[in-house]
């Protein structure tokens, strides 16, 4: 009789444990986006967290044509000239459930006369965006668009892109990713 009540009670509490997991799981899906408004074409990421509970946010990895991106200067280096940026965080950053962050957009005032869904599917092509994420009970995971739902990982150790604006010295020069701030 004492080993089935001792079975039971820890039966009882895996199950307990799971309930807990699933009622604080975030789900971050990654996207990339272009469209047209305001007499011009927007592209960037964004996140939402369509999940049940808070994500925060470890790191952020993109690659183009394969290779990583160390940080925000080389990414629009490779992205067309002479676009608008806009910037949220988003290493560090607690993402609600529900909530969307875009961590960067660029809007471009009729400089690129493509369709907003032919530029989508050229640049899509080329970029790889990963993010790695926690729930409150430090379970990570890492969620990209090339990805149809996050896969669960050990711990978010990896190649990260910093997109932090680089300060600009005296002479309009920019430091190094990674200088003083």
């Amino acid at each position: 009789m004492g080993v089935a009540a001792l079975y039971v009670s820890w039966d009882q509490g895996r199950v307990m444990r799971e309930e807990v997991r699933a009622s604080v799981w975030p789900a971050l899906q990654v996207d990339g986006f272009a469209s047209r408004e305001e007499g011009g074409l927007s592209l960037g990421l964004r996140v939402q967290n369509a999940g049940v509970g808070p994500a925060r946010v470890e790191r952020i990895a993109i690659e183009h044509r394969g290779e990583q991106v160390p940080d925000l200067d080389a990414m629009l280096a490779l992205m067309p000239a002479d676009g608008d940026l806009s910037l949220q965080t988003l290493e560090g950053r607690i993402i609600a459930a529900g909530d969307i962050v875009q961590p960067f957009s660029l809007h471009y005032a009729d400089a690129i006369a493509e369709d907003a869904v032919d530029v989508m599917g050229r640049l899509s092509a080329q970029w790889s965006v990963e993010v790695c994420y926690c729930s409150v009970l430090d379970q990570c995971w890492v969620a990209g668009q090339d990805r149809a739902a996050p896969a669960e990982v050990d711990d978010c150790d990896g190649p990260h892109t910093h997109l932090r604006p680089t300060p600009k010295q005296p002479g309009g020069d920019r430091e190094p990713a990674g200088g003083n701030p």
